[in-house]
C-alpha cells in the first residue's frame, strides 16, 4: 500500500497544513471565550450546522477549481426544499417523488449552467447569476413564506442515528469521500484541474471540455439539491429563502480552505473552510456580536485568506 504524507514543498498540501493549524488555532481561542463553546450540545450542534455548508461547498469546490463559480447554490437549495415540503406526503413514494424532483431539479439547473458556459461561451458569473435569479423565482413561487409539511419518517431518516452514527455526519463524510476520490482518483478530477489551469491548454490536449464542464456544474446542482433536502429534512419545514447564505459562505469556505480558480486546491481543504466558517458564526452568536458584523467579518476572513494565499504563493 502506497503511504500517503503531507509535504510542505507540495503548494497544495503546504496549504492544507496552513488551514488546518487555523482551524485549530480558532477551536483553542473559542473555547477559551466561551465555556459553552465546549459543552457536547454546542459541538454536536456544530458539526449538524457543517452538513449543509459542506455539501454545497463540495460541489462548489468542482467549480472554481475549474476557473468557475456558481452563484445559484443557494437557491437551488432553497428551490429543492420548496419542492420537497410541496410534494411529500406521509408515504414512501411521495417521499421518493419529492427526493427525485429535488435531484432532478438541481441536475437540470447543473446541466443549463454548464451548456450556456461551455456552449454559448457566456460568463459563469452571468449564467449562474440569471439561473439564481430563476431558482429563487420558482421557489418563492411553490413557497412564498416559511413553512410547508415534511413528513417525520423522512426527517428521522435524514437527521436520525444509522447504528451508532449520526446519519448527518455519514451523509457529509460520503459526499467528501466521494469528491476527493473523483478529483484524486479518477481522471475526471485531472480534467477538472486542467481546466482551471488553462483551458485551452486542455482542449488541444484532448480533453472534451465541454463535456467536463457540464458535469461539474451538474455535481454542483445535485449538491445543493441535496443540501436543500437535508436542511428541509432538519427544519421539518421549508424556507424559500433559506439557502440564501450559503453562496457566499460556500465561495468562502473553498477559497479559504486554499482553493483557487487557477486548478489548486482540493475536498480536504475545502472541509476545514466549512468548519472554520461554521465555528466562527457559532462562536459570534454565542457571544451575542449582530448579524451585520457576522457579514463584515466573514467578508474580512475572506479578503484575509486570499492576501495570505497570494504572498505564500509569490514566496
Amino acid at each position: 500500500m502506497r503511504k500517503i504524507t503531507l509535504s510542505i514543498n507540495n503548494p497544495t498540501q503546504r496549504k492544507i497544513i496552513i488551514i488546518y493549524g487555523i482551524l485549530l488555532m480558532i477551536l483553542v481561542v473559542a473555547s477559551v471565550l466561551s465555556p459553552t463553546f465546549r459543552s457536547f450540545e454546542n459541538i454536536s450542534n456544530i458539526l449538524v450546522q457543517a452538513v449543509a455548508l459542506g455539501i454545497v461547498s463540495s460541489g462548489q469546490t468542482f467549480v472554481i477549481l475549474s476557473s468557475g463559480i456558481d452563484l445559484s447554490v443557494g437557491s437551488v437549495m432553497s428551490l429543492a426544499g420548496a419542492l420537497a415540503s410541496v410534494t411529500m406526503q406521509d408515504s414512501s413514494l411521495a417521499i421518493l417523488l419529492g427526493v427525485m424532483l429535488g435531484l432532478g431539479m438541481g441536475a437540470g439547473i447543473g446541466f443549463a449552467n454548464g451548456i450556456s458556459i461551455a456552449k454559448l461561451k457566456i460568463d459563469p458569473f452571468i449564467v449562474t447569476l440569471a439561473t439564481m435569479s430563476i431558482a429563487q423565482g420558482v421557489a418563492l413561487y411553490y413557497r412564498p413564506y416559511p413553512g410547508g409539511y415534511i413528513p417525520r419518517s423522512y426527517a428521522l431518516w435524514l437527521t436520525g442515528n444509522l447504528g451508532p452514527l449520526p446519519v448527518p455526519g455519514v451523509l457529509l463524510a460520503s459526499v467528501c469521500v466521494l469528491g476527493f476520490v473523483l478529483l484524486h482518483k479518477r481522471a475526471f478530477g485531472r480534467y477538472v484541474y486542467a481546466l482551471g489551469n488553462n483551458e485551452e491548454v486542455a482542449r488541444l490536449s484532448g480533453i472534451n471540455v465541454t463535456g467536463v464542464k457540464v458535469f461539474i456544474y451538474m455535481i454542483s446542482g445535485v449538491m445543493s439539491a441535496v443540501a436543500g433536502l437535508f436542511f428541509a429534512a432538519r427544519m421539518r419545514s421549508s424556507d424559500p429563502l433559506v439557502g440564501a447564505p450559503f453562496t457566499l459562505d460556500s465561495i468562502a469556505a473553498v477559497v479559504i480552505g486554499g482553493s483557487s480558480f487557477d486548478g489548486r486546491g482540493s475536498i480536504i481543504g475545502t472541509i476545514a473552510g466549512v468548519f472554520i466558517i461554521t465555528i466562527l458564526s457559532n462562536i459570534l452568536n454565542l457571544l451575542n456580536v449582530s448579524p451585520l458584523y457576522q457579514y463584515i467579518f466573514k467578508g474580512l476572513i475572506l479578503i484575509i485568506a486570499v492576501a495570505v494565499y497570494s504572498v505564500e504563493r509569490r514566496g
